[in-house]
């Protein structure tokens, strides 16, 4: 049985329907949930609606883990689990033969350099990679743990899905309560992928007056 959850969540309206959509893959025990749960969190807190679907393999290590992450500032009424999408976070390459071909022309993935596969990586000119070394940044925090926050603070820079300050203040609401001594290190993690880049893609269009 593959354990599978879902959840959404609703904020305020912004002023043009857009919506972006965003793919999480790894292995179980690289925080592919967490990373997705925080971004949801943060989207949220910036008043935009999400539809949050997991899906996870049974063992504890090694096993698939995926998130499916809708962002919006319109109602979203499309499936969980998503057919194409903008960008991913791509972890580990072991499950990610099935993220790749949902990715649309112009769309952008973010990879944990330090651990995925160049050769698993799409040819086509057509999807942008970004390659951040994660889990050496991690590490050098202390907190290998922590290396998919590292990849998440990346994406937010290049692209401003969400805003830096509801991220870095989502890496305590992410979390459960018997984890909270993580949530330093988590928002040092979030902080070194945002240090990595300035604003490249852009997710939404500025909002006029």
């Amino acid at each position: 049985m593959v354990p599978r959850t879902v959840f959404s969540l609703a904020g305020s309206m912004y002023h043009s329907p857009m919506r972006r959509e965003i793919l999480f893959t790894g292995i179980g025990g690289q925080g592919v949930q967490l990373a997705a749960r925080t971004l949801a969190e943060a989207a949220v807190a910036d008043g935009r609606r999400v539809q949050l679907f997991a899906s996870y393999g049974g063992m504890m290590r090694g096993g698939n883990s995926d998130s499916f992450l809708t962002i919006a500032e319109d109602p979203i009424k499309s499936p969980p689990v998503l057919g194409s999408a903008w960008a991913a976070v791509v972890m580990h390459h072991e499950h990610a033969g099935d993220i790749w071909p949902k990715l649309r022309e112009g769309g952008l993935a973010l990879v944990n350099s330090s651990v995925v596969d160049p050769a698993s990586r799409p040819t086509d000119a057509s999807v942008e990679v970004i390659e951040i070394p994660a889990l050496d940044l991690a590490t050098e925090l202390g907190s290998p743990i922590a290396a998919q926050l590292v990849v998440l603070g990346a994406l937010v820079a290049h692209t401003g899905v969400v805003s830096a300050d509801s991220l870095v203040a989502s890496a305590a609401a992410a979390l459960p309560s018997y984890r909270a001594d993580a949530v330093a290190v988590n928002r040092r993690a979030l902080d070194a992928g945002m240090a990595m880049s300035g604003l490249t893609h852009p997710a939404w269009e500025l909002a006029t007056a």
